[in-house]
């Protein structure tokens, strides 16, 4: 790969990044429910000091120990994959402070949860285009399925299930009232996959060469090779 095509992957990571921290922020404040994996992070700000993007930051960072677990050793995407995380809850302090909460329509509300969930479409279309590394949460179910040779959809069902239950529990127990999960939780399972496979029709550039599958196939290449030559 060249430097150019590199830069380029490099980018559409960063902007997709800050695409998909917006979606989040829109869905944050509208207040009706937030997506599964965000659910929780936004659970734990609201009875903590922590903001959003910190507590966003700490489940990246136990999702990925939960990979590490997994696979029972230390790779290079796992280690990538938590720096990502630290500048990914910046973005969203960052839109959390030019975004401050408002009193809203209800209109105008279901029209920025819309809006929201197609940024988060499109954010992870973005990610996922680059074949760099997935959000931690993700990246963590992959390796599940993976490793467990079960489909990722179920395994993505299950682990978002976690994530709300666990969200709705701290909801209860700290606060009495549901506040993080919501009619934009049901939206956001039914309609991000949508949007996503509807940027990706859209916008096919976004899907780069796959650079780990690449590699993968270079090493099984040096290996023959070398095999060949004993």
């Amino acid at each position: 790969m060249n430097k150019e095509k590199f830069a380029r992957r490099l980018i559409q990571y960063a902007l997709g990044l800050v695409v998909m921290a917006l979606g989040v922020v829109c869905l944050k404040r509208v207040e009706l429910g937030i997506s599964p994996i965000t659910s929780v992070p936004a659970a734990v700000s609201n009875i903590t000091p922590l903001t959003l993007g910190t507590s966003t930051t700490l489940l990246h960072g136990l999702c990925v120990i939960g990979q590490v677990l997994v696979l029972r050793r230390v790779t290079l995407k796992a280690v990538l994959t938590l720096l990502v995380g630290v500048p990914f809850g910046w973005v969203i302090d960052l839109f959390m402070w030019v975004f401050p909460a408002a009193e809203l329509s209800i209109v105008l509300r279901a029209v920025i949860l819309i809006f929201g969930l197609a940024l988060s479409g499109l954010g992870v279309q973005m990610i996922v285009g680059c074949d760099l590394m997935l959000p931690a949460p993700d990246e963590l179910t992959h390796t599940i399925s993976q490793v467990s040779g079960k489909k990722l959809s179920n395994i993505k069902i299950i682990a978002d299930a976690i994530y709300v239950s666990i969200a709705i529990a701290v909801d209860l127990i700290f606060t009495g009232t549901v506040s993080t999960v919501g009619i934009g939780t049901i939206l956001s399972v039914l309609l991000t996959g949508r949007f996503i496979g509807w940027f990706n029709r859209l916008f096919p550039k976004l899907t780069m060469e796959p650079v780990w599958e690449q590699r993968r196939k270079s090493e099984k290449q040096i290996v023959v090779e070398e095999e060949n030559t004993k």
